[in-house]
């Protein structure tokens, strides 16, 4: 009940403001796969944060807009003080995720970082995997894509600023967020693996197993795994899990199953660069990151991991 309510008061809320900026229309057909139109685009909520983490929407608190319907109370929403200081303190003014058919984008003082991008196959298959995986909702989460993919949400939360600093300015609201595509180029790093596991648990690389190695090399590695942990993996039909790092994100796959994935291309690794250095500037990683993030768009790695079917 209570994420129904919270829905209900973000719906309410996007209608007082509904003056301030655009819907966060997806590009989406609304005509779902039943034959039946669906389409819901909210304009952008902003919502701010005082120095004792407390959060209002357009100037409402939690307490006045739980007030325009009776028994849709709402406790006030605070973040922890501690995070509201460091974001002041490190000039982070706001954060920003943008949810469309595409995926959700996550903005930083109006800089695209890495998001979560998805089409419609990657969320069916999340439901999928969820069902093999015994979660719970599974099924929902599959009757739901639907609903996803028509869905144009975008939730701004503005931090306070330091004394004097120049303020940043937000995203354009109207500016639908672009999918980045990543200009194919050559790879400073190719590395494509095929790990097959026995029913033992040992694992075969190029045809040689773990096994193999120890005898020649007297050197074990932490790879294998146990007899139960393979009849676990079979128990939950799992067949193979691969991972992709290419120019453009990180790919996971479950049974040949693509699910949604981290998108990013080499301008967007630079802002993460950056950011992680503006919000740790103590830290000893900077360089590091800044060395390390911008090559992934560099880095052509493909493993595939494949288990015993099981008897």
């Amino acid at each position: 009940m209570r994420f129904f309510r919270i829905v209900a008061l973000m719906m309410i809320a996007a209608l007082l403001l509904s003056a301030c900026g655009a819907a966060t229309a997806t590009t989406a057909d609304e005509m779902t796969p039943s034959g039946q139109r669906f389409l819901l685009a909210l304009p952008r909520l902003v919502m701010d944060v005082d120095d004792s983490g407390q959060v209002t929407l357009g100037g409402l608190g939690m307490d006045d807009l739980s007030s325009l319907i009776p028994g849709m109370a709402m406790e006030p929403i605070a973040i922890n003080p501690y995070y509201v200081d460091w974001m002041k303190n490190t000039d982070v003014q706001h954060v920003e995720l943008v949810h469309t058919n595409n995926g959700i984008f996550l903005y930083v003082n109006g800089e695209l970082l890495p998001y979560l991008a998805w089409d419609g196959e990657s969320l069916s298959n999340v439901g999928s995997v969820a069902g093999m995986a015994n979660i719970p909702y599974a099924q929902l989460i599959s009757l739901l894509v639907p609903i996803i993919e028509r869905t144009g949400l975008d939730v701004a939360l503005r931090f306070p600023t330091q004394e004097g600093a120049e303020p940043i300015a937000m995203r354009d609201p109207e500016a639908a967020p672009e999918p980045v595509m990543a200009e194919a180029g050559p790879s400073s790093v190719i590395t494509h693996i095929d790990v097959d596991y026995d029913a033992n648990g040992v694992p075969m690389i190029a045809g040689i197993t773990s096994r193999d190695l120890l005898a020649a090399t007297n050197v074990g590695l932490p790879v294998d795994l146990t007899p139960e942990s393979i009849a676990a993996i079979q128990q939950y039909g799992i067949e193979n899990l691969r991972l992709i790092s290419a120019n453009d994100g990180i790919y996971i796959s479950v049974n040949d199953m693509p699910l949604p994935h981290i998108a990013y291309d080499t301008n967007v690794l630079d802002s993460a660069a950056g950011l992680y250095a503006q919000v740790n500037p103590d830290s000893p990683y900077i360089n590091l990151a800044n060395l390390l993030l911008p090559q992934l768009a560099n880095v052509d790695f493909d493993m595939k991991v494949s288990f015993p079917a099981a008897q």
